[in-house]
């Protein structure tokens, strides 16, 4: 096993299957799974700077303040002590965090300090003296997920000083504000780790709301930068390279995503996920983010409770949830037509060497011309009835005599293709 001090392999990990389509599993228990297609157009949901900090004065009033803020974002989603370091087996591609102490050899320990000490003194010009991300409270030096917890204030910005500014009327703002970095980072580790990548309970409810609020690009995006923030914070000697990577994924957040992550990491601080779920509602922005909700993951918002757990992979998100949150209005399959360009794209895809495009059930020439047996038709593999979804994936070239035998059964489970007979 060869020990590496950067994460640079996360990046790899998640994106070597490709960037193709990404698609919404929805497993209830009751149906086949639901295969939902995200719609592409999905923007941050606006929050402006007065009801952003209006809702986090709020939601601080109804907090427990952590006197150890990264002890209790460990306990609150269920994730162990590490170091920050990893090891890397090439030959199974298995990545494992160390263990507290477990620190790889050939790091600068002068570096290190130097780095702490302008970690105070940026603490000290920003109004905020002493250790004021409580950075400092299991290492005397900043390390580990401490460098993340660190870039990751540092990549808020204008948003951190709002906190602040929200937090002002309570007894210990800095406090406050230090919980949210901590429990925002804690919260993208244990997705970004391979071996960690589903997400149960509080994590759960708190994903498919991110989602709701950003939209699926936008948070398989905060995940892959957050990768790339690893990579930096971990290779960083200096304040000023840390800082630097923390605007680079500020950048990819935009301050919308920002806005409502930062909303949600309050709402979760030392709450359960029915707790988080209850409190969705009365955020700024739910509204729209209600909506968003059945466009980007198939579910009704009001219903984020009944989300047990999630799990995310380079090409799909698999929520498993009770049938009650699926959203009616959108389905979760999506639209119940193919799109003309998928049903153009499968018809040209079915051409013979001649030119001729057959029926994928029978092998009988199509015609484009309606109203006879073996009119072009696009028919669903798995019936659209039984969870089957309107995606290219799942587009057959049928002729309209065999989409009509077909109906609602099953390709090889209740009914055979002539072909095959």
């Amino acid at each position: 096993m060869k020990p590496y001090c950067t994460v640079v392999l996360l990046l790899v990990l998640l994106l070597g299957c490709g960037t193709g389509s990404r698609v919404v599993r929805l497993e209830t228990g009751r149906t086949d799974t639901l295969v939902f297609t995200p719609r592409s157009t999905a923007e941050p949901v606006e929050v402006d700077d007065v009801e952003f900090e209006e809702s986090m004065a709020k939601l601080a009033q109804d907090a427990r303040l952590p006197s150890r803020p990264q002890e209790a974002a460990r306990q609150l989603f269920e994730v162990d002590a590490r170091s920050g370091s990893y090891t890397y087996e090439i030959r199974g591609s298995h990545l494992t965090p160390l263990g507290p102490g477990e620190h790889l050899a050939g790091g600068s320990t002068a570096a290190e300090v130097e780095l702490t000490r302008a970690y105070l003194r940026w603490c000290e010009r920003t109004g905020r003296p002493g250790d004021c991300l409580r950075l400092l409270m299991e290492s005397s030096i900043v390390n580990g997920d401490g460098r993340f917890a660190l870039a990751m204030a540092l990549a808020k910005g204008v948003v951190l000083d709002e906190m602040l500014e929200a937090f002002k009327d309570m007894a210990d703002p800095h406090a406050m504000v230090a919980a949210v970095p901590w429990t925002w980072t804690t919260y993208m580790v244990l997705l970004s780790i391979p071996d960690v990548t589903v997400s149960k309970g509080l994590a759960a409810v708190m994903t498919a709301t991110l989602i709701s609020y950003v939209g699926v690009d936008t948070f398989w995006g905060l995940i892959v930068g957050f990768k790339r923030l690893m990579e930096d914070a971990d290779r960083a000697t200096t304040f000023d390279e840390l800082r630097k990577a923390g605007e680079r994924y500020g950048k990819v957040m935009g301050q919308n995503a920002a806005r409502a992550f930062a909303m949600l990491t309050m709402a979760a601080i030392g709450n359960t996920a029915p707790g988080l779920a209850a409190k969705v509602p009365k955020l700024p922005g739910s509204i729209q983010a209600a909506a968003q909700a059945e466009t980007q993951v198939g579910i009704r918002l009001v219903a984020l409770g009944e989300v047990q757990t999630v799990a995310v992979s380079a090409e799909n998100l698999t929520l498993t949830l009770a049938p009650g949150a699926v959203a009616m209005t959108s389905d979760a399959r999506g639209p119940r037509r193919f799109s003309k360009a998928d049903r153009d794209a499968a018809y040209d895809k079915s051409q013979d060497t001649t030119g001729r495009a057959r029926c994928e059930y029978c092998d009988e020439e199509l015609v484009r011309e309606s109203g006879q047996s073996k009119s072009y038709e696009a028919d669903h593999r798995k019936p659209y009835i039984k969870g089957g979804s309107s995606s290219a994936e799942n587009l057959a070239p049928s002729c309209r005599a065999c989409n009509r035998e077909k109906g609602a059964r099953e390709v090889d489970v209740d009914w055979v293709p002539p072909k095959e007979r």
